[in-house]
């Protein structure tokens, strides 16, 4: 056992060796003596001065230097006779040991190459291969292991995990691996074969992978496997005597009818002998036993630890409850005769199984047979049962007799007693896999929100200098001019390019809010006669409201939006079929009268007991699933090529989300879709919104001449936009100083000896920002009034606007004209 092993850091290393700066330093000194000798009649007293300093600087180093390098060779001294005493150490354990310094094996014993070559493990020249590759045929469960290993928080110094693997031998072996840091980047790794366990060779492979039991209707726990044990804790074989010992509310399985065939399944909490509580999915099944007793068989699973099954203890040893547990287990379970997985013949199979399909049978089948044909998703019917590992399952999806797939995980338990055969337990796991999926089509919204973000914050800069150019030629060419026509038809497409810009940023949650507390009923009154005059005469609109509804706190404007493009939507989604009927309807949600446990899922980062749901349904062609599934993604349009821009469900997820606020949406295909918005109400008292409010002054009068004096400071890095807005400000009479970036904007403040009434600023540039700008030049820019003009919303930049008194904000892209009256309005006439 080696005790202790150190690696020093390398020294680092130095722009000249110390033997140079000694050479380095003599040549000085010498130097300088031999030129006062020889010119001391001739050197006035300021050059014998600088001179002789020269001399003691050079004597100083000389000095330095010299105690420098004893130093060093005492150090290499005495590293060098400690690495040898620890090296001893090292190599001479019988205990594999392994070095890793800078992320790489650095060094590694006999008993460490030994190991490494006993598990396959090659060694390339004479580096030793690293702990990741020694373990690698144990699966994920051993690399997250060593993973957690490699990455031991800051401040601990050793750390050990438990890892089981099967040798070339085929013999199931457990080892310690202990990690101790050397140094900041060094660690000694230690692996120790263990038995401390006892045997885990054939009962792990006997491994169950979920918690089973049995009990009967008034609660009294019959059996249970060693999985469930084991998660319970206490002394082994130590039965639970009933079910609400350890199931937070046995109540949802025992008052169910306890009739023969029925499935109770329900997300419940496992309660440990010492008090943990972790979530679990129980699954039970009521039968009938021999004796004419009507029991419930229970499986356990979704609990975090992995644990071995060592077959099925009864409390009174009946063999005949053990195997009629098995039997009506509500997982499916099948007994596979075959080494490949994909071509094992199926011997029996539970009655859960044709639960799980719809009816199929599947004895007789391979096994491949029973899922459906993604050679992805299979791969693992391609390995031999001994390869794989009870604790380690394989996603696949069976087949069905109504068609649609059913996801499952798989568990595949070898027989060590009959190495071609084997058993695979399959669970139903479609509730966590469209969690999942909910979850990263959330992901991926949150990924297209962030680079719409970008594209519209550059978009704008572009329109910018579009619009700003369009009206520099527009007073060349005033009405009546030949080219007046085409530049007022690039000005249109301006407006409308920014438009849709600012559904890009509504989309991405940056979009400028109005936060108010609005009664829901009055809302949708209000916008009745809009919604009507828009959808036509085809399109009945029905608005049903509830009475008593609490407030909430959204922007008016945003939350009408969300309505006209969710009509307009159902209106096209009927047009088909010459017309339909637009339900818009007001509820109360509380949240304690939710059943939906994906609803309530959703719902739970919300804060507030009560939501207040708008509903927008409508009697049109519906959707299918593919199609549902992206229509919130921005430019998807299932309408014809010039009808629509793909962001109008894009806009409405980005408003309530924005607003704190949850959207679904169900729909059946030939019968309608239903949009719900769930919003938090905001209660009876007046509260004050967490999400950001920019207080803004009320609009200063437009002045009528747009003509003015006044020293300006033009901070953008847009060169576009920079130049031909400030060659627009200079015609109207202003002074003009440009700077392309923060830092060249400071300088010229340093510099300037004239003082500045305004300073115009973009927001994001690269290196510094305006915001930082503002505050190293603050001083510099004495009364001066600024104004910060960006691609970004103006909720951005909220807090900022609040703090800063002179500062005020104009977006992008805005005209010649909006820049100039900004202006005006903020230095007006400057003398």
């Amino acid at each position: 056992m080696v005790d202790m092993i150190r690696t020093d850091m390398p020294p680092s290393k130095s722009a000249l060796p110390l033997w140079a700066g000694v050479f380095l330093a003599s040549v000085v000194l010498m130097g300088t003596l031999a030129v006062v000798w020889i010119g001391q009649d001739e050197l006035e007293m300021g050059a014998f001065i600088l001179l002789a300093g020269i001399a003691i600087v050079a004597v100083l180093a000389l000095m330095t230097l010299i105690i420098m390098a004893r130093n060093r060779g005492l150090t290499e001294r005495r590293k060098v006779h400690r690495d040898t005493l620890y090296a001893g150490a090292f190599y001479n354990s019988l205990v594999p040991c392994l070095i890793i310094k800078d992320g790489k094996a650095a060094h590694a014993n006999r008993a460490y190459r030994q190991l490494a070559e006993q598990l396959g493990a090659e060694t390339v020249g004479d580096t030793p291969p690293v702990i990741d590759r020694l373990f690698t045929s144990a699966g994920s469960e051993a690399a997250a292991a060593i993973f957690r290993l490699h990455h031991m928080t800051s401040g601990v110094e050793t750390a050990e995990e438990i890892i089981d693997l099967v040798s070339p031998e085929n013999e199931l072996k457990r080892y310690q691996l202990r990690v101790q840091r050397l140094g900041r980047e060094s660690t000694l790794w230690q692996v120790v074969e263990s038995d401390a366990e006892g045997d885990v060779g054939h009962e792990v492979l006997a491994e169950a992978p979920v918690g089973l039991f049995t009990v009967t209707k008034d609660g009294r726990v019959l059996a249970t496997n060693d999985v469930l044990l084991r998660w319970l804790g206490g002394n082994k074989g130590d039965l639970p005597t009933t079910l609400a010992s350890f199931i937070e509310d046995p109540s949802a399985l025992l008052d169910s009818p306890a009739e023969p065939g029925r499935t109770v399944r329900t997300d419940t909490r496992l309660i440990t002998r010492k008090g943990v509580v972790t979530p679990t999915v129980m699954v039970a099944n009521w039968h009938k036993l021999s004796s004419g007793n009507v029991v419930a068989s229970v499986a356990l699973y979704g609990h975090s630890t992995l644990s071995r099954a060592e077959g099925v203890r009864t409390e009174t040893g009946d063999v005949e409850i053990a195997a009629e547990t098995y039997a009506a287990a509500p997982l499916a379970v099948l007994k596979l005769d075959g080494t490949r997985l994909g071509d094992a013949k199926i011997l029996s199979a539970n009655p859960a199984f044709a639960k799980m399909t719809d009816g199929l049978d599947g004895v007789g089948q391979s096994f491949a047979e029973i899922f459906t044909e993604n050679d992805v998703e299979h791969r693992f019917l391609n390995q031999d049962a001994a390869q794989t590992s009870p604790e380690v399952p394989f996603d696949g999806t069976l087949k069905t007799t109504s068609g649609n797939g059913l996801p499952v995980s798989i568990y595949i338990v070898s027989d060590p007693q009959n190495p071609t055969q084997s058993q695979a337990y399959l669970v139903n796991v479609s509730a966590r896999k469209m969690l999942e999926d909910q979850l990263v089509q959330s992901q991926k919204m949150q990924a297209i929100g962030q680079l719409a973000a970008g594209v519209a914050h550059d978009f704008n800069n572009l329109l910018t200098a579009i619009r700003l150019n369009t009206d520099e030629l527009l007073q060349r060419h005033p009405v009546g001019d030949p080219s007046y026509p085409e530049l007022q038809n690039i000005n249109t497409t301006g407006a409308r390019a920014a438009a849709l810009v600012k559904k890009l940023l509504t989309f991405s949650r940056k979009a400028t809010r109005r936060m108010e507390r609005l009664d829901v009923t009055d809302t949708l009154s209000d916008m009745v006669v809009t919604l009507r005059q828009t959808l036509g005469e085809r399109a009945q609109l029905k608005m049903i409201h509830a009475r008593g509804l609490p407030p909430v706190n959204a922007d008016k404007s945003q939350i009408d939006t969300v309505l006209m493009n969710l009509c307009v939507n159902a209106r096209d989604a009927m047009e088909d079929q010459g017309g339909g009927t637009i339900t818009i309807q007001s509820s109360l949600l509380p949240r304690t009268a939710i059943t939906d446990v994906h609803l309530l899922e959703a719902l739970k980062p919300i804060p507030g007991d009560d939501f207040v749901v708008i509903s927008v349904a409508d009697t049109g062609t519906g959707m299918p699933d593919e199609v549902k599934s992206k229509i919130f993604e921005p430019f998807f349009t299932t309408k014809e090529q010039g009808k629509g821009t793909g962001l109008g469900l894009a806009t409405v997820y980005g408003i309530v989300q924005q607003s704190g606020g949850h959207l679904t949406v169900d729909s059946v295909v030939g019968k309608g879709t239903t949009f719900r918005i769930y919003l938090p109400a905001a209660g009876a008292a007046p509260e004050v919104s967490e999400l950001p409010v920019v207080k803004t002054p009320p609009p200063p009068r437009k002045p009528s001449d747009l003509a003015g004096q006044g020293n300006i400071l033009f901070v953008e890095d847009e060169a576009s936009v920079r130049g031909i807005a400030a060659k627009a400000l200079r015609k109207k009479g202003y002074r003009v100083i440009e700077a392309e970036d923060g830092e060249e904007a400071l300088e010229i403040l340093e510099e300037t000896k004239v003082p500045f009434d305004l300073m115009i600023s973009d927001v994001v540039m690269p290196g510094m920002d305006g915001p930082t700008l503002l505050r190293a030049g603050r001083k510099l820019l004495g009364d001066a009034r600024i104004v910060f003009i960006s691609g970004y919303a103006e909720e951005e930049f909220s807090e900022l606007l609040s703090e800063e008194p002179d500062v005020t904000f104009l977006p992008k892209p805005f005209t010649f004209a909006q820049l100039a009256e900004k202006v005006k309005s903020e230095i007006g006439e400057v003398s």
